[in-house]
């Protein structure tokens, strides 16, 4: 039975046990599942919501037609083995060649949760009274007995490890045939040049694999992570093998996950957003998760590295600065933070360059910076191609285009129109300006620049430490009406002016009192971008930019190719998206969709968002991908035959990558931005840092290796001084927050200057700052949601919000701690503060930054 056919059928079993169940059947399992699926889906019992409930289980790896087992407990629970049976006979069916990928996640026995009662306008009392709820009555196991269901999780072992050879792993005189991929239970068979940098992995220990984009850096790296697993189970066949694959990204966790699950006997899990590493790292054998995840671990000491077998950095050279890769070496070379005679895990990072991030070392010959990169992973070695059959195999495998990227790089051509409504537009911004205090430090900046905006946010934070409400007010209205200033350029000119409008009309309506500045502004506002929306319906604006990138997206289309769109901002993703879908002559051939990451101030999408329009795009239900730099590093997207970046230029490491994702043979790359403009200029730099990056790595194998290594040795023992330095302030400075103790104050709103409580109301727990005051929330605005967020540690219920209208921070629970009863997570970028209640106001835009109280620790019980 192929892999397709048995996921079918196993997909039939469920719909026929999911027949047989009743609706108040289907609710009982969905509440079992509790926060391994959405909230939104555990009141439900109905037979479609059910699936959806089975799909996402499916996609966060918790079932599968290998792995079922959480299934049937499940079913065992709510009392139906006539649908336990049909399960398991189904198993029966299928060949066991394959162990589980991921473990169960096992479930404690719950009571049944208390309903939340709710009023139309609850008050804070009401909200009270209503949180009050038993600790028998939250929804999750404690951390004790998440652990303990964990180490009992069955030890899957289908092969007798003992009995593998690992010479082809190890040595090419030991051939590796696809017998051998066979008996490691691989689903596909290694390539030549992928073996070769697999042997020269495990030769050099901790080494960075260099490789093309599309070249399966991930699958060479889940061979590795095999090769230990079993080295490893040889030796200590009662040990735990444990590794950690960074990702620098969450959106391509599930993605590597999936991936790493392919090469079989390895129990994979991923790290989702509401859990910790170290929940995981007992009962898996490898955990992909984000650096940041591992570095809270680290930092709580949760997690040891002695417990860890094997570190995989993908994209590793994000290594700088205060990149949680860092953070994560830091722990692994500073002798402060090493653990005494404890042995290190291995190393492995993953790259398609060798370039650096940090903007000082990009000034330096790339090959200064392959060797900052070898020290900041503690790698004496790069493994690459090196092998001239297999420099032949690994140029015919991946494609490059064949077309001149700056082809349509232009002069770009607007009509008279443009330039009459944008000087409307900046007389608005002008006419704005004169009323705010000090506007003659923005005088000689240019509108919407990043030194006009960097400007006015700097003018705010002082209005704000001095409680200045009407300069705050017009500083927002400037700054509404300037960060879009630069799209006009690039964008629909009516799309920007809606979107404006739509901000002015939210920031005016969030004022639950009138305040007479906010009114004013919104006026004269409201009234100019009317205005020229009215003029532009009469007499639209036009922009070559976006007709040179309709002509290539229709171009394209009609050769019935896959493209991909690359833009700066989330707020271009969607503005291109529904421009080419509004486009008459590009309608019934393109099908455009969009995608971003998570967090953005203009338009986000879930990871499950993310994976549908993916999903999409690779199946042919839509032809056009516009998208952010989350596809440009790392994410798996579809062949394309053409890429487009559109005003969009990053570095050199972003030219390799978003080129590397036209993939598709005789595939085009292009390049849209006015001649000689500065992305232009970016670009063509780029190109030059490629060629010095391709000479770097070809002459890799002729360097003299033990020079190369003794400039490692030098820039590691630098590059320890200075972390240990920065170790050794962070230090001095939690010392010195707590000499300094506990401050009497107010906690105020940053919008209003209101006191919203006392300074000794607030306390921590981890990264958490909340307040839990019942006077707190009397004074304040609490809102609850009509649905609940369950994550790990916490019920989000809904905000709390200050009566001007700012959102001071999540209303939620701890689960863990429900004596504490409901509480605020305070957000640092939202408050202000008073020491002695004596001006001027504090400020700092991360709770790391505060030097001026110390704030009581939860004890933990």
């Amino acid at each position: 039975m192929t892999e397709m056919n048995e996921d079918f059928e196993f997909r039939v079993v469920l719909i026929k046990i999911q027949n047989n169940l009743s609706d108040a059947d289907r609710l009982q399992l969905h509440f079992l599942f509790g926060e391994d699926i959405p909230r939104r889906l555990q009141s439900n019992g109905s037979l479609e919501t059910t699936l959806e409930v089975l799909q996402t289980l499916f996609d966060r790896l918790k079932i599968s037609n290998k792995n079922y087992n959480y299934l049937v407990r499940a079913l065992e629970a709510i009392q139906r083995p006539d649908c336990v049976e049909r399960l398991l006979s189904y198993g029966k069916l299928v060949p066991a060649d394959i162990i589980p990928s991921i473990p169960q996640e096992t479930q404690a026995e719950m009571k049944p949760r208390l309903p939340l009662t709710k009023s139309k306008n609850p008050t804070p009392y009401e909200i009270l009274r209503d949180l009050d709820l038993d600790e028998e009555d939250t929804m999750y196991p404690s951390k004790t007995d998440s652990e303990s269901n964990s180490r009992n999780l069955p030890e899957p072992d289908p092969i007798d490890f003992s009995s593998i050879d690992l010479g082809p792993f190890e040595d090419s005189s030991n051939e590796w045939t696809e017998e051998y991929s066979k008996s490691l239970n691989l689903k596909y068979h290694p390539r030549a040049y992928q073996i070769e940098i697999v042997r020269n992995a495990i030769y050099n220990k901790n080494t960075i694999v260099c490789l093309p984009t599309g070249s399966g850096k991930t699958f060479i790296a889940s061979l590795l992570i095999k090769y230990y697993y079993i080295k490893y189970r040889q030796n200590s066949p009662n040990g735990k093998f444990s590794a950690f694959f960074f990702v620098p990204r969450k959106a391509i966790r599930l993605q590597q996950a999936k991936a790493i699950s392919n090469v079989g006997n390895l129990r994979v899990q991923m790290c989702q957003d509401d859990q910790r590493t170290d929940q995981l790292i007992d009962a898996n054998d490898v955990t992909v998760t984000t650096p940041q995840k591992f570095v809270n671990s680290l930092k709580n000491e949760t997690i040891r590295l002695s417990q860890i077998n094997l570190m995989i950095f993908d994209e590793c050279h994000n290594t700088s600065g205060g990149n949680p890769y860092c953070e994560i070496m830091k722990h692994y070379l500073c002798p402060s933070k090493q653990e005494r005679g404890a042995e290190k895990p291995m190393i492995i990072g993953l790259t398609a360059t060798v370039s650096a991030k940090d903007s000082q070392e990009k000034k330096e010959p790339v090959e200064k910076n392959l060797i900052s990169l070898c020290s900041k992973l503690d790698c004496k070695n790069i493994s690459t191609v090196c092998d001239s059959n297999n420099l032949v195999e690994i140029k015919c495998e991946i494609n490059r285009p064949i077309n001149n990227q700056f082809e349509h790089v232009l002069k770009v051509q607007y009509n008279s129109y443009f330039q009459e409504y944008l000087n409307i537009y900046e007389n608005l911004i002008k006419t704005i300006k004169t009323h705010l205090d000090g506007h003659e430090l923005l005088d000689e900046k240019d509108i919407g620049s990043s030194s006009f905006i960097g400007q006015l946010i700097i003018l705010k934070r002082n209005f704000e430490t001095k409680g200045d409400m009407n300069n705050i007010i017009i500083c927002d209205y400037l700054l509404l009406l300037t960060r879009k200033y630069s799209a006009f350029k690039d964008l629909p000119f009516e799309v920007i002016l809606r979107h404006v409008s739509e901000k002015i009309k939210l920031y005016h309506e969030a004022y639950e009192q009138s305040v007479p500045m906010n009114n004013l502004l919104n006026e004269i506002s409201k009234n100019e971008l009317d205005k020229i929306l009215q003029k532009h319906k009469e007499n639209p604006t036009t922009n070559s930019k976006l007709e040179t990138l309709i002509h290539l997206v229709k171009k394209h289309a009609i050769e019935k190719t896959k493209g991909l769109i690359l833009v700066p901002t989330t707020f271009y993703a969607k503005s291109i998206c529904d421009y080419l879908s509004d486009q008459p002559e590009l309608k019934n051939i393109v099908k455009p969709t969009w995608i971003v990451g998570q967090n953005s101030a203009d338009h986000s999408l879930t990871i499950n968002d993310q994976q549908v329009k993916l999903r999409q795009f690779g199946e042919g239900e839509c032809n056009v991908l516009i998208a952010t730099d989350i596809v440009q590093e790392g994410l798996d997207v579809p062949t394309c035959s053409y890429v487009i970046r559109y005003e969009f230029v990053s570095d050199e490491i972003g030219t390799v990558q978003s080129r590397g994702r036209a993939r598709a043979q005789n595939s085009s790359y292009y390049l849209i931005t006015e001649l000689d403009s500065t992305n232009h200029k970016r670009e063509k730099n780029n190109k030059f840092r490629e060629e010095e990056m391709d000479t770097a790595i070809s002459k890799w194998q002729t360097i003299d290796k033990d020079q190369f290594q003794r400039a490692i040795e030098v820039k590691t023992k630098s590059l320890i001084n200075t972390w240990e330095m920065a170790l050794s302030l962070e230090t001095q400075r939690k010392n010195m927050i707590q000499k300094i103790g506990k401050k009497d104050g107010s906690i105020c709103c940053r919008k209003c200057n209101r006191e919203l409580g006392e300074l000794l109301w607030l306390k921590k727990r981890n990264t958490i700052y909340f307040i839990n005051n019942a006077e707190f929330f009397n004074n304040n605005d609490c809102r609850l949601d009509s649905t609940y967020t369950n994550m790990y540690e916490h019920l989000l219920m809904g905000q709390v919000k200050c009566f001007c209208g700012n959102s001071l921070g999540g209303f939620q629970k701890f689960l863990d701690r429900p004596e504490l009863g409901p509480l605020c997570a305070l957000k640092c970028k939202q408050v202000k503060f008073k020491i002695n209640k004596q001006m001027p106001f504090i400020e700092f835009e991360q709770w790391s930054r505060n030097n001026y109280f110390d704030v009581e620790e939860l004890e933990e019980i």
